[in-house]
């Protein structure tokens, strides 16, 4: 089993979305997936039509002592999704204490989840530290758009030790392009080969609850989504 987790370089860059894009593209190319919500906005869940007043999730499950593996929803044979759930703030906080004092219960969890997934799909929170841990991956992703206030964020960032994705590019704008640039001569290799455009399709899927690949699938998101599963794919195939 290979996992990933993505993590955008700040609030709003679409990652949520982009995950679940990516996790219907790799279960399209006939892989078995779980994605697994690690925020507590609990987004995930609404591109594959859960309601929005949902209260179960692992994390839900993890304060009330419930079954952790009974969380998990079926999408399609070979897809299923485990959602965060819905908590109050203080609830969140008591979630994120446990996870600090607790770093290596993802790791374990994903030995358990070895036998029935070949990959592993973590949508990781901004400011969580406790809620990032979970455990080794294999592919790190973290996701930006070409714009100012990203740029101004990974200045900070002493080691990018994951790749890092551009999402919504739009190469009509000089702007972008030029951030496009300047980014792949800072971090060279570390920056992804590809980026995924700017599609009006992708925020029209969340409006139908779908991942757009379902939605849309001849749209240019979607074909940028399948071209970034498919280079997970070789990415898993180089390493040992």
């Amino acid at each position: 089993m290979t996992s990933l987790s993505a993590r955008g370089v700040r609030g709003g860059v679409g990652n949520s979305s982009l995950l679940a894009a990516l996790g219907h593209a790799l279960h399209h190319l006939g892989e078995r997936v779980l994605l697994v919500d690690m925020c507590p906005e609990n987004l995930l869940g609404l591109h594959f039509n859960l309601a929005v007043g949902e209260r179960s999730g692992w994390a839900r499950a993890l304060l009330d002592e419930q079954g952790w593996v009974d969380q998990a929803w079926t999408l399609q044979s070979g897809f299923c999704l485990m959602p965060y759930g819905r908590l109050e703030w203080s609830e969140q906080q008591r979630v994120e204490q446990q996870l600090c004092q607790e770093p290596e219960l993802w790791a374990r969890r994903q030995i358990v989840l070895t036998q029935h997934f070949d990959w592993i799909l973590f949508d990781l929170p901004q400011r969580l530290p406790g809620h990032a841990k979970v455990g080794r991956c294999a592919l790190q992703i973290r996701v930006a758009e070409a714009d100012a206030a990203c740029h101004v964020l990974l200045q900070r960032v002493e080691a990018l030790n994951s790749y890092l994705l551009v999402n919504r590019f739009d190469p009509a704008s000089l702007l972008q392009r030029d951030l496009l640039l300047i980014w792949r001569k800072l971090f060279g290799g570390r920056m992804l080969p590809l980026t995924v455009h700017s599609d009006e399709a992708m925020r029209e899927a969340l409006a139908f609850k779908k991942p757009v690949g379902e939605h849309s699938p001849a749209s240019l998101a979607a074909q940028d989504v399948l071209s970034l599963a498919t280079w997970c794919l070789a990415q898993r195939q180089e390493r040992p």
